[in-house]
């Protein structure tokens, strides 16, 4: 019985926590300037495979307690579930998002869920 309860356990942290391992942890699939998302990027829409996409704040909100959206040039969303990591971005600032393609076409994208990458990191686009 225990066991069964133990790898009943790891089976859901293993498939619950994937994206957030995914997220955090592997290199991305794909590398995007924010100019060029909505044309090279619909491969990878509800896929579970992380890009990064380089762009330009445009404006940052905090409303909602549960998540934070970052808006980026070319009408690109970024959806952080830490609050404290989207407040430090500033409209103008050029930032690095990883994430997954949830949406993508010629008026809008959406990385959900998303984090900030670390700008020092490799970022080759596509």
């Amino acid at each position: 019985m225990v066991k069964k309860i133990l790898i009943t356990i790891g089976v859901v942290l293993l498939i619950g926590c994937s994206k957030g391992w995914v997220l955090d942890y592997h290199e991305p699939a794909a590398q995007f300037l924010a100019k060029d998302v909505s044309t090279k990027a619909m491969p990878y829409v509800g896929r579970h495979e992380k890009i990064t996409i380089k762009g330009i704040v445009t404006k940052v909100n905090l409303n909602d307690p549960d998540s934070s959206l970052i808006y980026l040039k070319e009408g690109i969303e970024c959806k952080l579930s830490i609050r404290a990591m989207a407040s430090t971005c500033k409209v103008g600032d050029t930032i690095y998002v990883d994430g997954f393609l949830k949406h993508c076409d010629k008026d809008k994208v959406l990385l959900d869920p998303a984090t900030l990458r670390d700008p020092s990191a490799n970022f080759i686009p596509q």
